[in-house]
């Protein structure tokens, strides 16, 4: 699997992630659930900037990316990464 697919999936499933933090968050749900969520998409937005800055480096991601995904986290990133993805079909 390439560099671009499985930053793609991971991206998407941070973004996941991220999701199901915000419902437990906003409503209240469980204190548990919500740390773990929390402490998973920390994490996992951490990986998921480096990864996408190994990318950049290798030239497979433009920097504009990096930047989406660090201001925008995983929202940004895949956003970006859709975008990258049509660029490239064209």
């Amino acid at each position: 699997m390439s560099l671009f697919r499985s930053v793609r999936i991971f991206s998407a499933v941070e973004l996941a992630l991220f999701a199901g933090l915000l419902v437990v968050w906003l409503g209240k749900i469980d204190e548990t659930a919500e740390f773990v969520l929390g402490l998973s998409h920390g994490i996992g937005v951490i990986v998921l900037c480096l990864l996408i800055y190994a990318g950049c480096l290798r030239k497979v991601f433009p920097w504009p990316l990096l930047a989406a995904a660090v201001l925008l986290g995983p929202v940004g990133s895949t956003v970006g990464i859709e975008m990258v993805k049509r660029r490239q079909l064209a």
